[in-house]
Formats: structure tokens, sequence, C-alpha cells
């Protein structure tokens, strides 16, 4: 099973190196009254990370409001 997380983790880590490497252009984001330039690949991770942080409270929410 070591082995198979292993080439798992490798696999998946060519996929995000591909992906960056051909996301490498500025684009620009904008909000409210704040803008600013940066790289498609930071734009995307930054998104994910997010919605697995935004996630992860959901879920934690709903851990405590099951328990009472």
């Amino acid at each position: 099973m070591r082995y198979v997380t292993t080439a798992l983790l490798i696999v998946f880590s060519l996929v995000v190196l591909i992906f960056a490497i051909q996301n490498r252009e500025p684009v620009d984001v904008a909000f409210l009254m704040w803008s600013m330039s940066l790289r498609k690949i930071f734009l995307v991770l930054g998104t994910y990370v997010l919605g697995m942080f935004s996630g992860w409270g959901v879920v934690e929410i709903a851990k405590r409001l099951m328990q009472k």
C-alpha cells in the first residue's frame, strides 16, 4: 500500500507541476477597490486552498451542531 501511495503522490505532483508550467501568464484580479496581477497557477491554487479551509470549517460546525 505504501508503494501505491508514493506512486499516486508522484503522479499528482507531476500533474501539478505540468499545470503550473502551462499557466505561468499573469491575470488581473479585481475585488471592489482592490486590484492586482498574479499568475494563474497562484489564483487556482489559492482558490483551492480557500475552498479546503471553508469546507473544513463547515464540517467542523456541522460536527459541533450534531454533538449537541
